[in-house]
């Protein structure tokens, strides 16, 4: 059998120099998360590592300051389960210009009946409103700071659906992901057209991993058979790897609405533009998710 760790395949992306540049990474503490900060911060940006284990983000800060002794980095609590805990993390950091946020952490569950402190579908609620308020609350800072927003897709998203009870526990774990995901690249296409027309500083865009080894396969993936099979026909890619469409949305200058992997049906390979879900083209859907939002966790966008 394959080894359990996947190796990186992909040469480094080459990114710009980002100094001076603060940066917001959620879920920085493992997986797409740390290598997305691990990037920015060798490129010489100041990076904010949020995440929901203070200590596991201090090993990964000392990790890449190993690597890089003189990378700016800064570890914050941050539960995007909790409105109460994204309210404090930006009482905290929020009154700084910010230049990017990449609202990259997310989860999957086991338990469909799971839900956030708040009440919320544990992974719509995760997933997607939260990242939805912390991007909401940090909107002064973003514009402030001529800020863009990266939101992580998922290639689930193609199974999503936006309905009225965005929110709501589905009774499918699988449901629940996939619209999740869906909700989080309608979100970050209808916020790039929102600040366009309005001439707001601020611009998004979303990236989807494929298929790499994180987390979220390993809590709820595929059987072990179809892991094993797409490990030897090199379909699953490493962390940093995946982590390549991210760092693209975040640092182009002219980003394209979606980036993922361009190889096997975009499950690995190469980071470049690819098309958005089908369900991203729904007639009023960016003002649904919008609306739902808003109304769910009480914080409007000033756009």
């Amino acid at each position: 059998m394959p080894d359990s760790r996947i190796a990186d395949r992909l040469p480094p992306l080459r990114l710009p120099d980002l100094s001076g540049t603060r940066a917001v990474v959620t879920g920085a503490s493992a997986g797409i998360g740390r290598a997305t900060a691990t990037a920015l911060a060798h490129a010489g940006a100041a990076v904010i590592l949020a995440v929901r284990n203070p200590a596991k983000g201090r090993a990964v800060a000392e990790a890449i300051l190993a690597g890089n002794p003189t990378a700016q980095l800064s570890v914050e609590e941050l539960e995007l389960g909790s409105l109460q805990s994204i309210t404090e993390f930006v009482e905290r950091v929020g009154s700084t210009g910010l230049h990017l946020l990449i609202n990259n952490a997310g989860l999957s569950s086991a338990d469909a009946n799971d839900v956030t402190t708040d009440g919320f579908d544990l992974q719509v609620g995760v997933n997607f409103l939260g990242a939805y308020a912390l991007t909401c609350q940090l909107w002064p800072a973003l514009v402030a700071g001529s800020g863009r927003v990266v939101m992580l897709g998922s290639m689930m998203a193609t199974r999503g659906r936006i309905t009225p009870s965005l929110g709501r526990p589905t009774g499918s774990t699988v449901t629940s992901y996939s619209d999740s995901k869906l909700a989080a690249v309608v979100f970050a296409q209808e916020l790039r057209r929102r600040a366009a027309s309005v001439g707001s500083p601020v611009s998004a865009a979303a990236a989807h991993p494929g298929w790499s080894q994180t987390d979220i396969f390993a809590t709820n993936g595929p059987p072990a058979p179809i892991t094993w099979v797409a490990q030897t026909l090199r379909w699953i890619q490493s962390p940093a790897d995946g982590a390549q469409p991210v760092l693209l949305a975040a640092t182009a200058i002219d980003p394209a609405p979606y980036y993922g992997p361009v190889r096997h049906g975009g499950l690995s390979g190469a980071a470049g533009p690819v098309p958005l879900p089908a369900g991203t083209r729904v007639d009023g859907v960016g003002d649904s998710v919008i609306e739902s939002a808003a109304s769910l966790t009480g914080c409007v966008l000033p756009l």
